[in-house]
C-alpha cells in the first residue's frame, strides 16, 4: 500500500493539475459540471458558487487557474465580478452563457473574459459538448495572468474613445484592395481594438474570420458596429465588397469570394463535419488571395492552433503583405507563432501598434 501511495503522488507530480473555480447560480448546471469532471482527473474543481461576492472569496483564498463564469446571477453579477477580478487578481475566464445572450458575452469578454463556451440548448447534454469545453479550459489554463491583464487594460482603452457614429451606407463601388484578418481565441477584444479605429475612408475592404459558433457572430457584428467608424456587418453571402466596410464570417459557415466582371462578391460556404476551425481563417485568405493577388493585406492575431498559416502563405506568394500580433500582446500565440515560424509574416507588432501599421500600409494617419 505504501509503494502504491508513493507512485500516485509522483505521478500526480507529473501531470498539472488545472484548478478550476466554476460560478454559476443555475444548482442544475453546477451538478452536471461537477458530474462531468468526475472523468476528467487533470481538471480539479476547487469550487462550485452561486454568485460574484461567493466568488471573490474564493479566488482570494484559492487562487484557481481559470474560472468557468455565468453572467446573469444574484447579488454581485458576472459583469461587476470581471472588473474587480482584472484589476486585483487577473485569471483567465470562460464565460457560458446561451447562444440568444450574444450582447451580454461581447461586453464580457470587453471587460477581460478570454473565451466563452455556448450552454447546449434544451435538445442537448453538456457531455455531448465536454470535449470542447475542456479543450477551452486547457487553453486558458496557459494563458498568463499578466499577459491578460495587459489585454484588459487595452480593451478597457478602446471602450472608453469608441464613440464616434456610424456614417451612412455609402454608394456602391469595385475595390481592388482588401485586408483580411484572422483570429481566434482572445480575438474579439483585439478585433475591437483594431475595428473601431479604423477611418471611414480606409481604401480597402475588410473581411474577418474569427472562430466562433453559429449565433453569436450576428450579435458581435453589430456591437462593433455601433462603435466604428466603418460598417460592421455579418455576411450572408452575395453582397458586393466595398471599401470601408467590414464583413464578419457567420458561425458555422466559411467566408470566399467571387469576381463578376469587375466586382467581387462574398460567397459562404457552409461548414463539414471534417473542418477544424471554422470559420476558416486558410480558406478566406486562400479564395482573397485568389482574386486580389498582391493588393491583400493578411492579418494573424490571437488563436490557438495553426489556421491562417497556410492561407498567409498563399498570400505572400501572390506578393501581397502579411503581418501577426506579436507575443507581447497575443492572449494565445499560437495562430501567430505558426506563421512566423512558417516565414509567411512581414512583420509581427503588439496589438497597439496594428492599427497605425494598417493606416500606414494605406497611406493614411490616425486622426486626432
Amino acid at each position: 500500500m505504501e509503494i502504491q501511495k508513493t507512485v500516485s503522488r509522483k505521478d500526480a507530480d507529473t501531470k498539472k493539475t488545472i484548478r478550476l473555480l466554476v460560478v454559476d447560480d443555475s444548482p442544475s448546471f453546477r451538478r452536471m459540471i461537477s458530474t462531468l469532471f468526475h472523468h476528467y482527473p487533470k481538471i480539479e474543481i476547487i469550487g462550485l458558487v452561486e454568485d460574484g461576492e461567493k466568488a471573490m472569496k474564493w479566488v482570494v483564498d484559492q487562487k484557481p487557474d481559470v474560472i468557468l463564469l455565468d453572467l446573469e446571477m444574484p447579488h454581485i453579477d458576472g459583469f461587476t465580478f470581471l472588473r474587480w477580478l482584472m484589476a486585483y487578481f487577473p485569471t483567465p475566464v470562460l464565460v457560458v452563457s446561451s447562444r440568444a445572450d450574444g450582447y451580454s458575452v461581447f461586453r464580457a469578454l470587453e471587460l477581460g473574459a478570454s473565451d466563452f463556451f455556448a450552454k447546449p440548448s434544451y435538445n442537448e447534454t453538456l457531455s455531448e459538448h465536454s470535449v470542447e469545453l475542456v479543450s477551452k479550459i486547457e487553453v486558458l489554463s496557459k494563458i498568463s495572468k499578466e499577459k491578460l491583464f495587459k489585454k484588459y487594460s487595452v480593451s478597457e482603452l478602446s471602450q472608453s474613445n469608441a464613440t464616434a457614429p456610424v456614417p451612412p451606407p455609402r454608394s456602391k463601388k469595385s475595390i481592388s484592395r482588401l485586408l483580411a484578418i484572422g483570429a481566434s481565441t482572445g480575438g474579439p477584444p483585439a478585433l475591437y481594438e483594431i475595428i473601431t479605429h479604423l477611418p471611414e475612408d480606409i481604401p480597402a475592404a475588410i473581411t474577418i474570420s474569427q472562430h466562433m459558433p453559429a449565433g453569436f457572430t450576428k450579435s458581435f457584428s453589430e456591437r462593433l458596429n455601433k462603435s466604428s467608424n466603418v460598417p460592421v456587418l455579418e455576411a450572408v453571402g452575395g453582397e458586393q465588397l466595398e471599401n470601408g466596410r467590414v464583413y464578419i464570417a457567420p458561425g458555422g459557415y466559411h467566408l470566399l469570394f467571387e469576381q463578376r466582371d469587375s466586382k467581387v462578391y462574398t460567397v459562404l460556404k457552409e461548414k463539414s463535419d471534417q473542418d477544424r476551425y471554422v470559420p476558416s481563417v486558410d480558406l478566406m485568405m486562400s479564395s482573397a488571395a485568389q482574386i486580389f493577388g498582391h493588393q491583400v493585406y493578411g492579418i494573424i492575431l490571437t488563436g490557438m492552433g495553426n489556421d491562417g498559416k497556410n492561407g498567409m502563405k498563399m498570400i505572400k506568394e501572390k506578393g501581397g503583405a502579411t503581418l501577426a500580433e506579436s507575443e507581447e500582446t497575443a492572449v494565445v500565440y499560437g495562430m501567430p507563432r505558426e506563421a512566423v515560424q512558417a516565414g509567411v509574416v512581414d512583420k509581427s507588432l503588439p496589438l497597439d501598434q496594428i492599427v497605425d501599421e494598417i493606416l500606414k500600409h494605406y497611406g493614411l494617419t490616425r486622426k486626432k
